[in-house]
């Protein structure tokens, strides 16, 4: 600091001596103009006064260079004070010294800044939620890594993209009102999904953008959906049971002790009612295991040795029917991390309804496949060549009760999905009419890339 106050001090006085003396020549040339002293003189004095002004600009423009170097410099980035500095004098080194304050000041600001910017990403990248930025020509300017995974692609660039992947959403994404929430039903890839949109309208650079956060929030409603039928069924169950109880015992009890009136009206209706009391009982037992399930074991599952035993499992019941069965493991040493036992009946619930939808089919074809999908996700598929499921029923197939076949119960998928569910998987179904049906059981995986129920090893 001392220094720099010394140098600017030799600079003021140097510049008042340069202003003294050009005063002093210009008063002189003019005094002995008007006492009409020799001519030289004046010339000589007159000459000292330009050399003097001719400096002092000289001083002024190498000044004024060097600061428009110095925006230059700034303009472009360049934090070098290497130029500024070299070859300056004691003239112009408290000005020089003040332009590598600013710039070092500038190179302050500017790391930290890139800081900040680093952090806001890494928590961007960091979130669940699906974050997409665009603007006004859509092209899209944010989308943080899980709104490429719920997109399946690898790079978003603008909304062209989204529309090629779900047109719906595209559209409900640009017509969004800021503050507003939609709850939209779409299908991306080979994935069901049910999205909570939201979206907040601002200004970047003086052009308007719009802010979209997306939820995939099909696993929490199927959560909550299992949960209120859990507690329905044992309601209904418990209660049921009460009921039936009795009347099982009672008519046992009579159609024990009828003796001679067994071909009687009497008999033959007191016979009914403990069959068919019975019966109601065995049908009840069969729901009430949906409210009952173990706790998975998880061990490690080979998924050629898991497809080998299923298809010994389900065998005698193809053959039966004439129905083929092929099988792809891609990669052949894919493994997973679930409950074997569990796994084993989600699947052979699966094939039996797959042998059940092509039983009247000319082509009586199932496909069992395990493979990786976009998602790094290791996924399940069962596919028939059957008659498809009609879009109305879609929603109701994992519902317990519900099922449209004569003799069936309704608990197969029921049951097949909170098996699912206890395996952090998700059941879900592609099918159209006159196409057959696709069931995909998908592992999810954690945000470190590796799965927390499953791995999936590609060598």
């Amino acid at each position: 600091m001392a220094s720099l106050t010394t140098r600017f001090k030799g600079h003021r006085y140097q510049t008042v001596l340069n202003i003294g003396l050009l005063l002093a020549c210009a008063f002189a040339s003019s005094y002995l103009i008007l006492v009409g002293a020799w001519s030289g003189a004046v010339i000589l004095l007159l000459g000292t006064t330009i050399l003097i002004a001719m400096r002092m600009i000289r001083q002024v423009n190498k000044q004024q260079k060097s600061f428009a170097q110095f925006i230059r410099n700034i303009a472009h980035n360049d934090f070098s004070t290497t130029t500024l500095l070299h070859g300056a004098d004691d003239a112009t080194a408290d000005f020089l010294a003040a332009q590598k304050t600013l710039i070092d000041k500038y190179k302050q600001l500017k790391a930290e800044k890139s800081a900040q910017h680093e952090y806001l990403d890494r928590v961007v990248e960091h979130v669940d939620t699906a974050l997409l930025c665009f603007d006004e020509a859509g092209k899209v300017v944010i989308a943080n890594r899980s709104a490429k995974e719920l997109l399946q692609v690898s790079l978003l660039i603008n909304m062209h993209q989204i529309d090629a992947a779900c047109l719906l959403l595209g559209e409900a994404m640009r017509s969004l009102n800021p503050g507003k929430s939609q709850l939209l039903k779409v299908v991306i890839g080979t994935e069901t999904m049910q999205l909570l949109l939201s979206a907040r309208d601002f200004k970047l650079l003086g052009n308007p953008h719009k802010l979209v956060s997306i939820q995939n929030i099909q696993a929490a409603i199927d959560e909550t959906e299992i949960a209120s039928w859990h507690k329905l069924i044992k309601v209904l169950t418990h209660e049921i049971m009460n009921s039936m109880t009795p009347i099982v015992s009672l008519s046992s009890h009579l159609e024990k002790n009828l003796q001679d009136d067994h071909d009687t009206d009497m008999g033959r209706g007191i016979r009914s009612i403990a069959s068919r009391s019975q019966g109601l009982l065995r049908f009840v037992e069969s729901y009430r295991s949906l409210s009952n399930l173990p706790a998975p074991v998880p061990t490690e599952i080979n998924m050629a040795d898991l497809f080998d035993r299923i298809t010994l499992l389900i065998e005698d019941r193809l053959s039966s029917h004439g129905c083929t069965l092929s099988i792809d493991v891609n990669p052949p040493s894919m493994t997973i991390i679930a409950d074997r036992h569990q796994v084993e009946q989600i699947l052979l619930n699966l094939l039996a309804n797959a042998v059940d939808a092509v039983i009247e089919q000319p082509s009586r074809h199932i496909r069992l496949k395990a493979y990786v999908d976009s998602r790094r996700r290791p996924v399940i598929s069962v596919t028939d060549t059957g008659s498809g499921i009609p879009e109305k029923q879609l929603d109701d197939i994992f519902t317990p009760f519900f099922t449209t076949k004569e003799t069936g119960s309704g608990v197969g998928l029921s049951l097949s999905r909170q098996l699912a569910q206890l395996n952090h998987a998700a059941l879900t179904v592609r099918s159209e009419v006159g196409e057959g049906s696709s069931f995909l059981l998908v592992f999810e995986r954690n945000r470190s890339g590796s799965s927390s129920w499953t791995i999936c090893p590609l060598a």
